[in-house]
């Protein structure tokens, strides 16, 4: 069964990044399946059609939903700006329930997966499982990725409760040892016994939620533990174990094993159809309107959900300015696009996600 299981997501991902740049996930197809409604089917439709005919101006809604609760994290990972101690000129704080209810009933009619994380770790926010509740009486998918470092038995019986249906865990490495090189503060069996605790949680109380996922980033120093730490994951009742080539700036942590090799900061596979700006709905915790998830500096909002309605900034100069540059480069067969101050701008001309700042970091031990 876990060899059908595995193989059936090999299959999936290698469906994602042919046809669907990487963003096709277990996740959207679940929620497509168990969170449907016609008005949710007729704004995909629509959705795709206005990107297939490059509209800047949109009646469509976005059908994915990333919401960052927090932008706080308790661990200093030394790749994630957050970790490294950068905020982009924003206010360091959790989203609250009553912000949180605002912005969900704004779009909730036409979405169908709601994701809780960007740039912090979302169990730090105390409203979090009260959020997760509101938005599955909105017909929401659910969708939550952790370091898995604060979940006790009394808080994973909450979120169990909460009727969340995904929970992925980042747990990269198969020791203490190589664990907490990236993952600084962490603690490998504290976090391990955390998730069999969750896991075993789910099955005293037979129910088939939440699918729980564990990624592993695959760096230099652990890329030796990756075969035996997916054979645990399984034994303990993991549903999906993700190996994840690293997307890091400093080449002595890139694995060199050839099926973990396919990293670089450039990753143009990801801009031959972006289409963000129509299907994504980015919200930081500061209320801050992003065009994608890698956006990461203030200055480069496109509205902020405290000051203007949704209707306000969905059709605002910058999305209208960010999708005629994607369907512009879509249709360039190589020449230049318009020149543009928007980060939109160099991420298609560069192919560089916009959140590889600072070059420099320590090396592994």
């Amino acid at each position: 069964m876990v060899f059908l299981r595995k193989y059936l997501f090999y299959f999936i991902n290698w469906i994602s990044r042919t046809f669907f740049a990487s963003r096709l996930s277990f996740a959207h197809i679940q929620a497509f399946i168990f969170n449907n409604s016609c008005k949710k089917i007729g704004n995909l439709l629509h959705v795709h059609w206005d990107i297939r005919h490059g509209k800047t101006i949109t009646s469509s809604r976005p059908y994915i939903f990333v919401f960052e609760v927090t932008n706080v994290c308790n661990l200093k990972c030394p790749f994630c700006l957050t970790g490294k101690g950068i905020f982009g000129g924003r206010e360091v704080r959790h989203m609250s329930f009553a912000e949180s209810k605002h912005i969900i009933d704004a779009v909730a009619d036409y979405t169908y997966l709601l994701q809780l994380y960007t740039w912090g770790e979302p169990l730090l926010n105390k409203d979090l499982i009260q959020i997760i509740e509101y938005a599955k009486q909105r017909n929401m998918y659910v969708m939550l990725s952790t370091n898995a470092t604060l979940m006790t038995p009394a808080y994973n019986e909450k979120l169990l409760n909460s009727g969340i249906d995904y929970v992925m865990v980042a747990i990269d490495g198969g020791s203490d040892e190589t664990y907490k090189q990236y993952r600084v503060g962490g603690n490998y069996l504290k976090v391990l016994a955390n998730v069999k605790d969750l896991l075993e949680q789910r099955k005293a109380k037979k129910i088939a939620h939440p699918f729980v996922e564990w990624q592993f980033i695959v760096f230099r120093h652990n890329e030796h533990e990756v075969k035996e730490t997916e054979k645990l994951a399984y034994s303990i009742g993991i549903n999906k174990f993700t190996p994840l080539p690293a997307y890091v700036e400093n080449e002595k942590w890139l694995p060199t094993l050839k099926e973990y090799k396919k990293s670089t900061i450039y990753n143009p596979e990801r801009l031959k159809n972006c289409d963000r700006p129509w299907s994504h709905l980015n919200v930081r915790a500061d209320g801050g309107i992003a065009p994608c998830c890698f956006e990461f500096f203030k200055k480069d909002d496109f509205g902020n959900l405290k000051k203007d309605d949704f209707e306000e900034f969905w059709n605002n100069a910058y999305f209208q300015e960010s999708r005629r540059l994607i369907y512009q480069h879509s249709k360039s067969k190589g020449r230049k696009i318009d020149d543009s101050n928007l980060i939109c701008h160099g991420c298609l001309t560069t192919g560089v996600r916009p959140s590889y700042i600072e070059k420099k970091s320590d090396t592994p031990k």
